[in-house]
């Protein structure tokens, strides 16, 4: 784990009420960016790390969090934080203000004693798609602390960054790790799936190769692995509420059957126009609903898929 910090501060003088010149205090404003590389695919790290719900499992200092408004992980989601820095405990409100989701959350927080904003980056780890590199970068400004604490605490908080993630990838990496409790959507799990399938199939065929054998005489018959069964890399069987077992029985019609009874189950004409978020979401699941037809009816692209051989979404 890489972890790299900067900041600057700036001095300002405190007077009582006699308008005469106090102690000097300091509102104290830095940058701290840490990075590290954890085990989970990025939709399950993302899903867990980017709800503040989990901090108290990982994050220094955090002895609760109460959402306050907001479910899931969408915009203006509130928590109350409590929190306990250098034996003192304080309460800080924290806000979702950004969000892409699987790839970036972006959170305000304000207390007595400061303000500051947390971005957490999330992105698939290029060499291992069951890993996860996560890059935290932190502005914090101190308000009005007194001169003599306000090197400790600045100390104390340059430490949090680096040490959260290194309890995160701790967390993850243990046999009770949570990423296994973490619900995926459908479609995600299909996703997942997909992702960690080997880009190329085993079969007898590649063995006698490896082995040096050359292929097999006229008369002996080769059955590839790969091909023994249906893997549904995507989820067109499931999303169309076809029973993967059979694939081998259904006709064109039974798909079209299928499509055309999920299709006014999960037309988005069925959400109301007032829960936009309901609305994107709806909208979104059709539009892979009608990917997943589209694949599934053309008999060329139907053999591709059952065969493993269509892993990317070629039909728009």
């Amino acid at each position: 784990m890489q972890a790299s910090f900067s900041g600057r501060s700036a001095p300002a003088a405190a007077r009582g009420r006699s308008g005469s010149r106090s102690a000097t205090v300091y509102v104290d404003c830095k940058q701290y960016d840490a990075s590290v590389r954890v085990k989970g695919s990025v939709k399950r790290v993302f899903k867990y790390a980017a709800d503040f719900e989990h901090l108290p499992e990982w994050y220094p200092g955090v002895n609760s969090v109460t959402r306050m408004r907001g479910e899931g992980i969408n915009l203006k989601n509130t928590y109350t934080v409590e929190r306990t820095i250098m034996k003192m405990k304080h309460e800080s409100q924290y806000e979702l203000i950004d969000v892409a989701p699987g790839r970036k959350v972006v959170y305000s927080a304000q207390s007595p004693v400061h303000t500051a904003v947390h971005q957490l980056y999330f992105m698939e780890d290029p060499t291992d798609r069951n890993y996860t590199n996560i890059r935290y970068i932190k502005k914090i400004q101190l308000r009005s602390i007194a001169g003599p604490l306000q090197p400790l605490v600045s100390g104390a908080l340059s430490k949090i960054p680096e040490e959260g993630l290194s309890n995160l990838a701790k967390l993850l990496i243990s046999p009770d790790t949570p990423l296994s409790k973490i619900q995926l959507d459908p479609d995600d799990e299909a996703e997942e799936i997909r992702a960690s399938k080997p880009a190329s199939g085993w079969s007898w065929q590649s063995m006698w190769d490896g082995l040096g054998l050359g292929g097999a005489s006229s008369g002996t018959s080769v059955i590839s692995a790969r091909s023994s069964r249906v893997v549904d890399t995507l989820g067109y069987y499931a999303i169309l509420g076809l029973d993967i077992r059979r694939v081998a029985k259904y006709s064109s019609d039974d798909i079209k059957a299928a499509y055309r009874a999920r299709a006014m189950e999960m037309h988005p004409d069925k959400v109301s126009m007032d829960d936009s978020a309901a609305q994107q979401s709806a909208t979104l699941k059709f539009q892979r609903l009608q990917k997943a037809y589209n694949v599934l009816r053309n008999p060329e692209h139907k053999r591709m898929y059952d065969s493993g051989n269509l892993v990317e979404e070629l039909v728009q």
